[in-house]
């Protein structure tokens, strides 16, 4: 395609538009946005001086004569009509600041003619003609507009007509119809360019095409071109004789909807032509034939072409018709040649006209895009051609043409020229190559991110499905789960706790680069009031179904460390890493999830007691284990480090301390399923059951007896036994079978740490299902009230002590809270 080197400005911008018109008045340009505001734009400071108002949406508005009101038709609303004087606006535009924009509200008292159906209006004359669509016909009212002198305000209706609707094309109307006036070139030269759509045709085709009395009496005749292609013409200022109303005929039907109609000079000053534009590129041109041999015109012809389409809008200057696609701005020459006449009056009676296709190749392109409104051109003094365009950017653009010859379009270029058009087109060519380039390589990060982040939300999914499921009771396996076990080992030749925690992925997807294992170690029996907790985090590669991974946590076994503790496992994925660091470092985006942009997924949560930290087959002896601090000592120490006064002296105490509980047989035989085993056999499983916590084949392979022995978190010698003992007065029916867990050690935090996580292993096992259906002993009424008021007198023992602590100040612990703590280890706890 052919290109002008044309000059673009742009002298405004007003966002994105689906729709706009544009006209050029002077130093003045009024414009529409598609919206309800109607613009004054002054082409002199380049600003908008005025904003007109209206109820609805603004689609074609018009100037009277003497430029004093302005008539704008919104949609299904009516036409509005509103003072406006340019020439004072203009003046007032010196004297004001250039960054002041008046706003005007039109009210609905400015509604001359009130109609939802008009669809397009001409102002003739002092005449306004208005084109509106009814159910099955279209109308054409003549509104007389009232004399200003009289201060008259009644736009009074003058005649109408009346034209059937085609009734294919009505549910498919979407483009409104097209009107124009068109005068004899004697009266109307001086007219054309102040109005809008008002054109001058020669008087010899004026006759031809609209009768002799229009022409005699130098009436205009509105042209309408219709949605459906017809082409009908009525002069609205010569009625027939004996009739208010004049008459209406079809000129012509373009098949397809009517964008534009004006008038172009076919040569060089040349015969005039009517010419009408469709909507998919159909060139309708109507000019006088010269026939006879004197030279006179005696008919005239239609010839149609073809340009690329769709024609958005046209305007016409000279032999040239400038009109948009939806993408470029082209112009094409409407020569003689082109032309030339080879049909009679006869033939377009007939309705044969001639069709003529125009290439594409002449259609010139202007180098702008997506141009939606075209105003009037005018021509400057060099010759230039000035067309004022409005696109779909909301940009308001001049486009100045420069005046062609025929020695410029015949001239050859020179090789220097062919050589630099080549090297423009190659460096275009890479440029558009490196720009591919880019583009391709973005969209495939933006597809790579994409996939990435849908399989981060495929596994939240899982994880959230299954903890649903874990909260209604239900035993499956979760997709990813975190098991921890705790070893001991030897670095620098000190002794550390190491916690091993695996991760297993027993999903369907990958965990891959930007997730990470969050181990969160919670210790609430610290010294602490708060407690103390440590996170650490392990960032993970890929981890595809069916493996795991295992990461390793030291434990502090020093002062700081109290058991239990609580390992909370959860993995989180960062959105960060769905950008590239490089790329998008001073991005507020990549800043925003840096900060927050992340995902948080609990998994398992784990308790390591003092069972779990046990150092099994490392005992300093299998027979009586050494003497070391007393009980008395071990309370004195915990008491000191609460900063709680004592007066009393030490009681020496000798011997290991032992602490039992005892678990009905009955109760251990259901949940390990050993229904008919021996009394041995069931105290060995009670004692791997115990062991083997996070670990089973732990317990499964130290434990080969009743009695375990091993040591303790703080190095001291402990010792786990299980043994069968017979309660007789404890059951109403008989005696009752039950084993009896000792925890023996010389150490007092030992053996309290060791009781504790009994206990908790215990609670456990009364929750499952299986246990609940046990029936309960029938216990005895005696012994229960032993019991209750044992505890009942223990509790007051206790309560004394904590009131003559508060008074006092001081805990008589010789006296009152160390036999308390004797009197609970005479009597082990009993679990039915």
């Amino acid at each position: 395609m052919e290109r002008v080197r044309s000059s673009v400005s742009c002298w405004a911008e007003f966002g994105d538009l689906l729709c706009g018109e544009v006209l050029h008045s002077g130093t003045e340009v009024l414009l529409t946005t598609g919206s309800r505001d109607l613009l004054l734009f002054t082409a002199q400071h380049k600003r908008v001086k005025t904003i007109l108002q209206f109820d609805s949406p603004v689609t074609s508005f018009a100037l009277s004569d003497d430029k004093s009101h302005l008539y704008a038709l919104c949609q299904n609303d009516g036409l509005y009509c509103t003072t406006l004087s340019l020439e004072s606006s203009s003046h007032s535009q010196t004297t004001q600041n250039c960054d002041d924009c008046i706003v005007s509200t039109v009210s609905r008292d400015s509604l001359v003619v009130e109609d939802r159906n008009l669809q397009s209006f001409i102002l003739v004359e002092g005449i306004i003609v208005t084109v509106g669509l009814q159910e099955s016909f279209w109308s054409f009212d003549f509104y007389e507009v009232p004399n200003c002198s009289t201060r008259a305000i009644d736009y009074r209706k003058r005649a109408g007509l009346q034209v059937p609707a085609v009734a294919t094309t009505i549910p498919h109307t979407t483009e409104d119809a097209r009107v124009c006036c068109i005068y004899p070139s004697k009266d109307s030269a001086s007219k054309r360019c102040t109005h809008q759509h008002h054109f001058y045709l020669e008087p010899l085709l004026f006759r031809l095409l609209f009768g002799v009395d229009a022409s005699l009496a130098h009436s205009p005749v509105v042209l309408c071109g219709l949605p459906d292609g017809r082409l009908f013409c009525f002069p609205p200022l010569l009625p027939s004789c004996g009739e208010q109303r004049p008459r209406i005929r079809m000129l012509h039907s373009l098949e397809q909807s009517v964008t534009f109609i004006g008038t172009s000079v076919t040569g060089e000053q040349g015969p005039q032509c009517l010419v009408v534009a469709g909507q998919m590129g159909r060139i309708l041109l109507i000019r006088a034939n010269k026939a006879n041999s004197d030279g006179k015109a005696a008919d005239y012809s239609f010839i149609e072409q073809t340009v690329r389409g769709p024609v958005v809008c046209a305007c016409v200057d000279g032999e040239n018709l400038y009109y948009s696609t939806s993408t470029h701005l082209l112009t094409v020459q409407l020569n003689s040649s082109a032309t030339s006449p080879s049909s009679s009056l006869s033939a377009a009676k007939e309705k044969q006209p001639e069709r003529r296709t125009l290439p594409f190749q002449s259609a010139v392109s202007l180098s702008v895009c997506r141009v939606i409104a075209l105003a009037e051109p005018l021509i400057t003094p060099t010759g230039c051609v000035q067309l004022l365009a409005l696109c779909l950017s909301g940009r308001l653009l001049q486009v100045t043409v420069p005046q062609r010859t025929e020695k410029d379009s015949a001239s050859k270029i020179t090789s220097t020229q062919v050589g630099q058009t080549v090297k423009d087109l190659l460096a275009g060519i890479g440029n558009v190559w490196e720009r591919a380039s880019s583009l391709k390589h973005q969209l495939q990060v933006n597809n790579n991110v994409l996939k990435h982040l849908n399989q981060v939300i495929n596994i939240c999914n899982l994880l959230l499905n299954s903890q649903k499921k874990d909260q209604k009771g239900s035993d499956c396996k979760p997709p990813i789960s975190c098991h921890g076990t705790a070893k001991w080992s030897t670095l620098l030749q000190k002794d550390t706790l190491v916690l091993t925690c695996s991760l297993e992925n027993s999903s369907n997807s990958a965990l891959e680069e930007g997730w990470t294992l969050c181990v969160e170690i919670e210790s609430p029996h610290s010294l602490r009031a708060e407690g103390s907790s440590r996170t650490y985090s392990f960032a993970l590669k890929k981890l595809d179904w069916g493996q795991k991974v295992d990461v390793s946590v030291p434990l502090d076994v020093g002062a700081e460390l109290f058991l239990p503790v609580k390992i909370h496992c959860f993995l989180v994925f960062s959105l960060q890493s769905l950008l590239h660091s490089k790329e998008s470092s001073g991005d507020p985006v990549s800043q925003h999830l840096a900060d927050k942009g992340c995902i948080s997924l609990a998994l398992n949560t784990l308790t390591l007691d003092w069972i779990d930290s046990l150092r099994i087959g490392e005992p300093a002896s299998h027979g009586v284990i050494p003497e070391q601090n007393t009980a008395w000592e071990a309370t004195h120490f915990f008491l000191s480090s609460r900063r709680i006064c004592m007066k009393e002296q030490p009681m020496p105490q000798s011997g290991p301390h032992v602490v039992a509980i005892q678990i009905s047989s009955e109760l251990l035989k259901t949940w390990l399923g050993f229904h008919d085993c021996s009394t041995a056999a069931l105290c060995i499983s009670v004692l791997r059951w115990l062991i083997s916590g996070t670990s089973e084949a732990k317990g499964q392979n130290l434990v080969e007896g009743p009695v375990l022995c091993a040591r303790g978190l703080d190095g001291q010698p402990v010792r786990l036994l299980t043994k069968e003992v017979i309660l007789s007065d404890v059951n109403s029916e008989g005696p009752l079978s039950a084993v009896e867990v000792q925890m023996e050690s010389s150490s007092m935090s030992a053996v309290c740490g060791l009781h504790h996580a009994v206990l908790r292993r215990v609670q456990g096992l009364l929750q499952d299902a299986s246990v609940k259906s046990v029936s309960p002993a029938h216990l005895r009424g005696q012994y229960l009230c032993e019991t209750i008021r044992h505890a009942e007198s223990l509790y007051k023992d206790l309560q004394d002590s904590r009131a003559s602590a508060a008074f006092g100040g001081v805990i008589k612990t010789r006296t009152s809270l160390f036999p308390l703590y004797l009197e609970l280890r005479k009597h082990p706890l009993l679990i039915l």
